[in-house]
Parts: C-alpha cells; structure tokens; sequence
C-alpha cells in the first residue's frame, strides 16, 4: 500500500513536469511568430498574415479531425471519443475562436502605432487579467508562492523590455489597444481551459482557426490588403507560421491546459519575447542586451516557483481525495 502511495505521489509531480516542458515548447514554438511575419511583410500586411495562419490551420486541422472520425468508422476505434455538443459547448467555441482572433488583431494594430515595446509590454500584461479572471469568475485562491512567482515573471518580462522603453514613441490608442489585447487573450486562455475539461485540442483547434478565419475574412476585406501571397517564398512564410505557431505551438499550449491552468499557461507566455529576441538575433543578427539576459533568468525563477507551487498543490488535493 505504502509503495502504491509514493508511486501515485511521483506521478502526481512528474505529471506537471511533463506537461510543463510541453508547453515550454510550445511558447517555444509561437515565438517564432515574429519572424515569420517580418518574413511575410514583404507581401502581405500582418493581419492578412495572420487570417492566412487560421485558415491553412483550419485545413490541416480539418483533415487531422476527418481522419480520426474515419478511423472510428472503419475500425470501430474506441480512443475517438465523439462528444456531444450542447449550447454552452457552442458558446465556449464562439467566444475562444473570437477572442484569440481579436486579440492578435488588435496587437498587431497596435504595433502600428505605439512602439514594439510597448506593444509587447502591455500584451505581456495578461497573466494578471487571467488571474483577476480566475479569482472573480471560478474563486479560484493563489498561495504566497504562486503570487511571488507571478510577480518575479511580471518583473522579468519588464526588465526585457525596459531598455527599449527610454525614449521610445508612443500612442495612446495604440497603448490601449495592446492593454485591450492581453484582456482578449486572458479570456481565450480562460474559456480554452473550460473546453479541455470536455473536448480534445484538436476539436478545440479546429473550431478556434475555423472561428478566427470568420472573424478576420471581413477585417481584411475592409482594409483593402491583398489576402494572399503571389510568391513561393511568401506562401512558404504563411505555410510556416500556421504549422509552427498555430498547429505545434498552441497544439501543445491548448494540450497543457488539461492540467495547468489558464494562469500558469500565461505566465509561460512571458517567456516569448525572450525567445523572440534569441531567435531575432540567430537570424537577423539583433543585438541582445544584458538586460534581455537577467529577465530572462527572473522569468525562469518565478515559472519555476509558479509550477512548483501548482504542482504541490496538486499532490495535497490526491493526499487528501486518499484520506
């Protein structure tokens, strides 16, 4: 019985390990947005780019759900589960495809007013509206660990970004937008986490690209930009950023958030400028600062208390469902 106990305690550690390193590729993953839409921009405008991001997305997750429905069909496979969707299933959906399209909209709107840095640092600002969203909508109770992690993870990503912040240009509605951004994202991250209680993230993928596509098809209709790429080496940028960004990257995001929650998953997400930057300076030979360096290793240090402390608090909640 003893040996029982210590073997479900060490899965209940390994498994947030697990999936921590899952999402860590993920955010990975997404940070190479940046560069595929600076590669993209020679063609098309950033929101173009990204309403080609859903839509390839759509496809891929299409064929990916059309194959296991098919497989189910001829070989009667039982791991296929098909769940019945309700009104509220319908309404979670609606609102997650909605609220990530609007939300990368309005961050790349806004990146065309106020300055990459403070762009980034204000969309970066969402771990304390998912949290603010958690506490009001689920009740959901942060000990002092989980705090003091979330706030070293705040204070990096600023460090990150603060040396660019001197003197840099900004607007008032391009602040506000990218404020209004991390708002959108906080509740995409909220509701995605409702749906991974029920459906699996290909199903959650596939209605999210399929919603965004919807949403964005008028948006750039209305702006007059051209909708797709007329070269191979523009559809091969749009080709990358769906399967990198979309598919891998919040493939894995949305699959961590069976068992993390919506706050740690956006606490992750401070990680992306850093990588962003990394990957702008193996490709494009972008300068990194000392200062990119420290923020780097204090976002690290509060994660790290941050999944610690969920996944403690996980082991009491199996030590006393035991009891």
């Amino acid at each position: 019985m003893t040996n029982q106990l210590k073997l479900s305690e060490q899965q209940s550690f390994k498994a947030p390990a697990i999936v921590s390193i899952a999402l860590f590729l993920g955010v990975i993953a997404i940070s190479f947005g940046a560069i595929f839409i600076r590669w993209s921009e020679y063609e098309l405008s950033p929101i173009a780019t990204v309403f080609n991001r859903f839509w390839l997305g759509s496809v891929v997750f299409g064929l990916w759900h059309s194959g296991l429905t098919i497989r189910q069909w001829f070989w009667d496979d039982k791991s296929v589960q098909q769940e019945p969707y309700t009104r509220q299933d319908f309404l979670l959906l609606l609102g997650a495809g909605t609220f990530f399209a609007t939300s990368l909209v309005l961050v790349a709107w806004s990146l065309t007013q106020t300055s990459v840095a403070i762009s980034s640092l204000l969309h970066n600002l969402s771990p304390i509206f998912t949290s603010l969203g958690a506490w009001l909508l689920f009740s959901v109770g942060f000990n002092r660990q989980f705090l003091i992690g979330m706030a070293l993870a705040i204070g990096g990503a600023i460090v990150i970004e603060l040396e660019q912040l001197g003197g840099a240009p900004n607007n008032l509605l391009g602040d506000v937008a990218a404020i209004i951004s991390a708002v959108f994202l906080a509740a995409y991250l909220l509701v995605v986490e409702q749906l991974r209680t029920k459906f699996s993230p290909i199903t959650i993928q596939l209605w999210i690209c399929a919603i965004a596509t919807v949403v964005l098809f008028p948006i750039v209709l209305l702006s007059g930009d051209k909708f797709f790429p007329s070269t191979f080496g523009g559809w091969l940028a749009v080709i990358c950023f769906s399967l990198v960004c979309q598919v891998l990257g919040h493939g894995l995001l949305i699959y961590s958030l069976e068992k993390l929650s919506s706050v740690v998953v956006s606490l992750f997400h401070l990680l992306e400028p850093v990588f962003a930057g990394v990957f702008a300076f193996v490709i494009f030979w972008e300068k990194l600062s000392f200062s990119h360096w420290v923020g780097f290793a204090v976002v690290l240090i509060g994660l790290y208390l941050v999944v610690s402390s969920q996944a403690a608090v996980h082991s009491s909640l199996n030590q006393l469902e035991r009891n």
